[in-house]
């Protein structure tokens, strides 16, 4: 009864491989539309469980989003769970005659590995190709440690290196691939539990809001390599020698043999396809392979004039300006002299050489400035803004002064460079 118990369990992994709540779309957009009855269900009953069943001190509003580790997030895994034991125990109730659920466990096992071996695709490739963690932009070159949350340190940290990213994006590659044969399945499924449980640590340790997702796919490898329990602990703790595992062939007729190899292969193109390749094509769109945008760099302020009078660079002046970057396509963020920021909205005519600035927080507070490039390290700013006539004279800082970009890798190290 506790095998079939177990086997049945299976049903939780259900839900999850059939969750389209978030905003955050890991399959094709058809899959979302195709599905929106059903997430719709859960939009209803996930609020309604907080407020009339858990009576939460507020109402879930928001739905899952960039962070999978929202109030909506928690409450749906207990929906999940709740349902799934129901759902479990009155099918093993009812269907108790049946001697064993072999079959049952044979296909959830297939459809288990399947799924974790493409969620491993989708987030081995976007590591490989560098477009989860890219190397840390000027914005971020620029700022103090101190003012890096957790998950920003993170991401720094493991966006510098190529090779680690490269790295641990293969290890979730290679344990994806492993999964989707069966002469390869315990391996693949040790090696998905050793990648996930690093990532679920990484999670934890630097507030990652992915905590639940990366939980229920370490449980996911967990159960899929929970069918050689028994010969894992006679080999490594028991010192037993054990027999080798026959994979099961469920099809004798050729024509089925034939149709289970070519959905398969479809199954393995599809995968690729939708994640190695979008994950290239999104490289060029807003990864590092992606254009850089007009007059790119990290600008400090020279000079800075308001009605024909230079403007002395006081600490306390929060109307001049200290430092303008321009690393986002259609955005800038300004410091002025009391370090305080604004983002802003900049659109370029390259061609008559105007930029028009925008704030993001008030759309009324807008100006045009000419610009002019008197030579590369140069740029200057003139024309009206709020209300007065400037100018401003930039250079630009060689980023390669950071020694997080020229420091590189070294075979010898005489001494640590530990700054």
């Amino acid at each position: 009864m506790g095998k079939r118990f177990r086997t049945l369990f299976a049903i939780y992994f259900a839900f999850l491989m059939l969750d389209f709540t978030s905003s955050d779309q890991l399959f094709p957009n058809f899959v979302y539309v195709a599905m929106s009855f059903y997430t719709n269900f859960w939009h209803w009953i996930v609020p309604w469980t907080g407020e009339h069943i858990l009576h939460l001190p507020y109402k879930i509003t928001v739905r899952p989003n960039g962070s999978g580790d929202t109030t909506y997030n928690y409450v749906l895994q207990l929906l999940w769970t709740v349902f799934a034991i129901i759902i479990a125990m009155v099918w093993a109730v009812a269907d108790r005659r049946r001697p064993s659920y072999h079959q049952f466990r044979y296909w959830c096992r297939i459809v288990i590995r399947y799924f974790l071996a493409y969620m491993l695709f989708v987030y081995g490739f976007i590591k490989v190709i560098k477009l989860q963690f890219p190397f840390p932009d000027l914005v971020r070159l620029t700022e103090p440690y101190g003012e890096s949350t957790p998950m920003g340190l993170a991401w720094t940290f493991v966006g510098y290196s190529s090779g680690y990213n490269l790295y641990i994006g293969s290890a979730e590659v290679l344990a994806g691939l492993l999964l989707l044969f069966k002469r390869t399945t315990l391996m693949g499924g040790l090696l998905a539990m050793a990648v996930m449980a690093n990532v679920v640590v990484m999670n934890f340790a630097y507030d990652i809001p992915v905590k639940i997702f990366s939980l229920n796919l370490l449980f996911m490898a967990t159960w899929i390599t929970w069918y050689d329990i028994d010969r894992l602990i006679a080999f490594f703790l028991l010192n037993k020698s054990v027999q080798a595992q026959q994979p099961e062939y469920p099809f004798k007729s050729k024509w089925k043999k034939i149709s289970q190899y070519a959905l398969k292969i479809l199954f393995i193109s599809l995968a690729l396809y939708s994640t190695l390749w979008t994950s290239m094509s999104s490289a060029k769109q807003y990864g590092e392979l992606a254009a850089k945008p007009p007059l790119y760099g990290i600008y400090d302020i020279e000079s800075f004039s308001r009605q024909g009078q230079l403007v002395p660079p006081l600490a306390s002046d929060s109307s001049r300006w200290k430092r303008m970057i321009i690393n986002y396509p259609g955005y800038v963020r300004i410091t002025n002299m009391t370090d305080s920021l604004d983002w802003m909205q900049l659109a370029l005519d390259t061609s008559n050489k105007w930029a028009t600035f925008i704030s993001t927080s008030d759309s009324t507070d807008r100006f045009t400035l000419q610009y002019q490039q008197p030579d590369l390290d140069h740029l200057v700013f003139a024309g009206a803004m709020r209300n007065d006539s400037i100018r401003i004279l930039m250079r630009r800082f060689d980023i390669n002064k950071f020694p997080l970009v020229n420091t590189g890798f070294h075979w010898i190290n005489e001494y640590p460079n530990n700054r």
